[in-house]
């Protein structure tokens, strides 16, 4: 991972450390683009599962779990055009800002499963950072959208709807 997303995420949780966010377990639905850096890339889609629990101080944990629910297709010289789909599974440690509009980072540790046709199975893992914003509908219910690093050449742009209890 690149110093300069870490130094992002540091900032945005560093300028947001005195504020305070509900307290409580969460559950979501998350949606968003697999944007690779494959010549002629068509990126999958992914959709998942996040889940987490936040305390007062705006500090949580969080996992996600994505899969590719569109596959991504790329050419590939003399083969044609072979499809892909990449699966992550994540968990982060997370901090929310106070507010109606939030923001929101998170680090962690996540691995990737990228399946490529023909090609067959490939998984890594590793660190991973957050940035993105949040916008209570609710008490309840949070919309959010984010960016994040997956790694050097893979980003995650989404959205969520996420419920708390």
């Amino acid at each position: 991972m690149g110093f300069g997303i870490r130094s992002l995420v540091a900032v945005v949780v560093l300028a947001c450390s005195t504020a305070v966010q509900a307290e409580g377990a969460y559950v979501g639905a998350v949606f968003g683009v697999m944007n690779t850096d494959v010549s002629g890339d068509d990126s999958p889609l992914n959709a998942g599962i996040r889940a987490g629990y936040s305390w007062n101080s705006g500090w949580g944990l969080e996992t996600e779990f994505t899969n590719s629910v569109v596959e991504g297709e790329f050419n590939y010289h003399y083969w044609g055009a072979e499809n892909y789909s990449l699966a992550t599974q994540a968990i982060y440690a997370t901090y929310r800002s106070e507010g109606d509009i939030y923001l929101k980072g998170r680090l962690g540790y996540l691995r990737e499963e990228l399946e490529i046709d023909h090609f067959g199975e490939y998984s890594d893992s590793g660190a991973s950072a957050g940035i993105g914003a949040g916008f209570k509908l609710t008490e309840r219910v949070l919309f959010e959208t984010e960016y994040t690093f997956i790694e050097s050449d893979v980003d995650y742009w989404s959205g969520s709807l996420v419920v708390r209890f």
